[in-house]
């Protein structure tokens, strides 16, 4: 089951990977002559918010990042397709699925335990209507 990184998540893993501020960010995108809020940011990272052409490729310069990065696919470390691909019986795909899934589940929580990820809060349902 692939499930694909988002653009913004991209994007705050290579911001937190620099240890750049939000604002920091948005500093250095003003630079460039790019207007944007730090929230503004905050939105594009965490999916709540689309990224114009033109403020990821000034993103892109202010992480020095390559902007295809944030376009790659993450199948190929995927456990499934590398089954699939190599003609496994659906069962056995099955079963790989679940292992990957709990693997994923075990790195997320170590992850929380370390700090080194914050889950997103989400608002209720009836909030988002």
């Amino acid at each position: 089951m692939s499930k694909e990184i988002s653009i913004g998540l991209k994007i705050k893993a290579a911001r937190e990977a620099r240890g750049l501020s939000q604002i920091e960010v948005v500093e250095r995108l003003a630079e460039k002559d790019i207007n944007m809020s730090r929230e503004t940011l905050s939105k594009i990272e965490n999916g709540n918010r689309t990224v114009s052409a033109v403020e990821l490729n000034a993103l892109c310069k202010v992480l020095n990042i390559d902007i295809n990065i944030l376009f790659e696919d993450e199948e190929d470390d995927d456990l499934v397709t590398l089954f699939r691909k190599k003609n496994f019986s659906e069962k056995t795909v099955e079963e790989v699925e679940k292992l990957q899934d709990m693997i994923k589940m075990f790195i997320y929580q170590k992850k929380i335990y370390n700090g080194e990820f914050k889950p997103q809060k989400k608002k209720p349902l009836w909030e988002e209507c």
